[in-house]
């Protein structure tokens, strides 16, 4: 049987866990990106689903996040990130297929709360809100939100070929 100390260190595991991959996070963070993706887009165009998929393996990783967090929204913001860390990207591909079902649960959840929607003729993801909840949250939460912004600002400023090639992934 397992002590006390036992079972509150590995409860406190298990909850870091659920943090950082926790599906209504996950929304939050798709949502932000959405709606900065399609307020920076120079067409105001929602994104494709498929740029979706990198969001959450790279804002999830805290060494991407943090980098991330500290650049500003324009778009040579993207290439100087990859400049100044080349490894931040490395083994994106893996992570995205690895955490695909993190983010089509999260998807889900974000449809579910009516937060996003999706065009079933173009698969094109849009929000339905813009409203942002007044909420007091942990900085490695906002760390996250500030990051998926970001992206969703960078990634509008590109064609998805030259985001995969940047990116190194394929879809």
């Amino acid at each position: 049987m397992a002590s006390t100390m036992e079972k509150i260190i590995y409860l406190s595991e298990i909850e870091e866990y659920d943090v950082m991959h926790n599906n209504v996070l996950g929304a939050h963070s798709l949502w932000e990106f959405v709606k900065f993706y399609s307020s920076y887009h120079s067409a105001k165009n929602n994104p494709d689903l498929l740029l979706l998929m990198p969001v959450l393996p790279i804002v999830f990783s805290k060494t991407s996040c943090e980098l991330i967090c500290r650049r500003n929204f324009n778009s040579g913001s993207l290439i100087n990130t990859l400049i100044e860390d080349k490894g931040i990207f490395i083994g994106l591909q893996k992570r995205m297929e690895d955490m695909s079902d993190i983010t089509f649960n999260s998807l889900r959840v974000a449809f579910a709360a009516n937060l996003l929607s999706i065009n079933n003729n173009d698969f094109k993801i849009g929000s339905l809100s813009q409203t942002n909840p007044s909420l007091q949250l942990p900085q490695d939460y906002n760390n996250i939100i500030l990051a998926s912004r970001r992206l969703g600002a960078w990634f509008a400023k590109y064609e998805i070929s030259q985001l995969t090639n940047y990116l190194n992934i394929t879809f």
